[in-house]
């Protein structure tokens, strides 16, 4: 008996600390994530074919400061930005969108021939204003530049070409980034009727080209597109009388307003005939076998003939028979 208690209370003693732990990991430790106070910043630059500009700016915060009411008051936000909040367990982000749909922006210049210069001045936490703590750690920062076949031949220190993509160059800096970044390049084929000017924006500052860039080695060609030309039988077709004024009562219509419905409807309902037929016909089969049943059960009960009642017979007294002869 002493035994069985002193187990017993010693598997009561590993549930009570299993159960402590637990709830010490729970309740009492701090998640590794929630103590990182880093976070990152990406700017992405491109230039579209019709001549706009787009700038992207991610901030990525590990400390969970971040707000959505702080992103839409960024400074970097222009009335016609896009910002757009993302509350996720191990970070907060901020991304900001400003297309500029002008022949000026701060960032992109294009001139009649193709050329492209490109300059910005890398974004830091102060420059955002986004309210995260003072002591925070940027621990990573990138910017990339890139366009539809956009060729780029030169950057500023610390640039990487990137040639992933066979219509176009990308250019990017990762960490290693000077006051100031920029290239260089022209774009294939290009159709601006008017150059794309460099120079301040509202409240953004166009930074001067670095004159100090290195030369591009390329592996590939970007071909220029190939402009469309519309070919001199689709220009000279004229349409019929009977195509350009189709009547509303045509046969297709017919076959689609009329038929096709009708036969829907029909098949619809004969479907539910069937089913409606066949639940009919087994309940009545059921009712059918049950019936008979049930009648032969008592006919047979009915016709039983009764069990007779056996006699009893007494046995003969032969004294009896003896007795009586001579009186008979």
């Amino acid at each position: 008996m002493r035994t069985s208690t002193s187990r017993r209370n010693r598997i009561l003693l590993s549930i009570a600390a299993c159960v402590l732990m637990i709830s010490c990991s729970f309740f009492g430790a701090t998640p590794t994530h929630a103590v990182r106070n880093q976070a990152e910043i990406r700017e992405f630059f491109i230039i579209l074919s019709d001549g706009n500009v787009s700038h992207t700016i991610t901030v990525i915060d590990y400390s969970k400061t971040l707000t959505q009411d702080a992103c839409d008051a960024s400074p970097m936000v222009q009335q016609w930005s896009q910002t757009r909040f993302t509350d996720d367990s191990y970070l907060n982000q901020c991304e900001i969108t400003t297309d500029f749909k002008r022949a000026t922006n701060p960032y992109v210049g294009v001139d009649q021939d193709g050329k492209v210069t490109f300059a910005a001045a890398p974004l830091e936490l102060k420059d955002l204003s986004l309210g995260l703590p003072e002591d925070i750690s940027v621990i990573a920062r990138r910017v990339d530049f890139t366009g539809p076949y956009l060729t780029i031949t030169k950057g500023t220190k610390g640039s990487e070409l990137v040639e992933s993509d066979p219509t176009s160059d990308s250019v990017r800096w990762i960490n290693d980034l000077d006051s100031v970044v920029g290239a260089e390049g022209f774009i294939q084929g290009s159709s601006y009727s008017h150059p794309i000017e460099r120079k301040d924006f509202n409240e953004l500052t166009a930074v001067p080209v670095p004159t100090e860039m290195t030369d591009f080695p390329h592996t590939r060609t970007i071909a220029a597109p190939t402009p469309y030309t519309p070919s001199s039988t689709a220009s000279s077709y004229t349409p019929s009388p009977a195509a350009s004024s189709p009547s509303p009562f045509s046969l297709e219509w017919l076959i689609n307003r009329v038929i096709n419905p009708v036969i829907g409807v029909g098949l619809g309902g004969f479907f539910v005939w069937c089913m409606w037929w066949i639940l009919k016909k087994g309940l009545e089969r059921n009712k059918t076998q049950a019936g008979p049943l049930a009648s032969s059960d008592y006919q047979a009960q009915s016709s039983t003939p009764p069990t007779p009642t056996p006699t009893v017979q007494e046995p003969h007294n032969p004294f009896d028979s003896e007795w009586r002869s001579p009186s008979a």
